[in-house]
C-alpha cells in the first residue's frame, strides 16, 4: 500500500458520517471545506481498510486523510472525534422493486423538454451526477460506466435503451454546462441524455430512486444509486454506490432487453 501511495496528494477532512455502506466499504460524510480541493458538501468516501468501519456509526464526527492518486481516492486514518445531533434525511417515497416510477419533467443538455413518460416501452438506466464532482471514483466513474454501456449497447441505445444522468447541482449545471460535459464523454444525444431542472423536481425523482440528496448552504448531500427501469415504467433493479463493476450493471440491462424482446 505504501508504494502505491507514493506521489499521492493528501488532504485533511473534517465532517459527520451520514451513511455507512459496509458492502462497498464506503462512508458518506458531510464535511467542511477541504482546503485547495472542494467546498463543503456531502460525498461518499472509500475506506482504506474495512477495519476502519467498525468504530463508525451514523452521526459520528470524524477526521481523516483523503488520499488522491490517479483514478482512486481513499479515506485513511479515520478517527472518531465526537458525535453529532445532525438529523439525517431519508429518501422520500422511495420506490421498491416492481413499483411504478412516477412521471417527471426536466430539461436535457440541448435545452429540450424531457418527460419520463415519453420513454415508456424502453429500458432506462438512471444515475445522478454533477459536473463539479472532484472525486475521480464517484461521479466521473458513474459517467465512465455509462460511456461503457453506450458502447456495449450501441445497437440498442436510443431505441430500446436510454441512459439518463440527472444532475444534483441544477444551480450550476445548466443545459450548456451539461452539453459540454456530455460531449467530453462522447454521449449521443438520443442515447444518453443529461438532465437538469427545478431543484424540487430533481429531489422528488432522487427520493423515488433511493438517493439521499439535500441542498444546503455551502454543501451538497448525496449518496450514489444507479437504477434500471423496465419498459413498463417499473423499477427493475437498483445498484448502490459507484464502485460496482460496470459488467454487472450491463448484465442487468441485457436481461431487461432480453425480456422486452420476448
Amino acid at each position: 500500500m505504501f508504494a502505491a501511495l507514493l506521489g499521492a496528494k493528501t488532504y485533511p477532512v473534517d465532517g459527520i458520517v451520514v451513511a455507512l455502506d459496509p458492502a462497498q466499504n464506503t462512508i458518506t460524510v458531510s464535511h467542511r471545506p477541504i482546503p485547495k480541493l472542494m467546498p463543503a458538501m456531502t460525498m461518499p468516501f472509500r475506506l482504506d481498510t474495512p477495519a476502519e468501519m467498525r468504530s463508525l456509526r451514523v452521526g459520528s464526527r470524524v477526521r481523516f486523510e483523503l488520499v488522491l492518486k490517479n483514478e482512486q481516492s481513499l479515506a485513511r486514518h479515520v478517527q472518531v472525534v465526537g458525535e453529532s445531533d445532525l438529523e439525517i434525511p431519508q429518501p422520500k417515497d422511495r420506490k421498491k422493486i416492481g413499483e411504478l416510477i412516477p412521471d417527471f419533467a426536466l430539461i436535457d443538455q440541448n435545452s429540450k423538454p424531457f418527460r419520463f413518460s415519453d420513454l415508456r416501452g424502453k429500458t432506462i438506466a438512471i444515475n445522478f451526477i454533477y459536473t463539479r464532482c472532484p472525486l475521480p471514483d464517484v461521479c466521473p466513474r458513474l459517467s465512465a460506466n455509462f460511456a461503457v454501456l453506450q458502447r456495449r449497447f450501441r445497437q440498442q441505445t436510443g431505441k430500446e435503451l436510454v441512459l439518463l444522468s440527472i444532475t444534483i447541482d441544477p444551480q450550476f449545471d445548466s443545459p450548456e454546462v451539461l452539453r459540454d460535459y456530455a460531449n467530453r464523454w462522447g454521449a449521443h444525444p438520443d442515447a444518453w441524455r443529461f438532465l437538469t431542472g427545478p431543484a424540487a423536481e430533481i429531489q422528488r425523482v432522487a427520493g423515488n430512486l433511493g438517493l439521499v440528496y439535500w441542498p444546503d448552504e455551502g454543501s451538497l448531500g448525496h449518496n450514489s444509486t444507479t437504477s434500471i427501469i423496465g419498459r413498463d415504467g417499473r423499477l427493475a433493479a437498483i445498484v448502490e454506490g459507484s464502485s460496482f463493476r460496470v459488467g454487472q450493471l450491463g448484465d442487468l440491462i441485457a436481461r431487461q432487453l432480453l425480456e422486452a424482446a420476448k
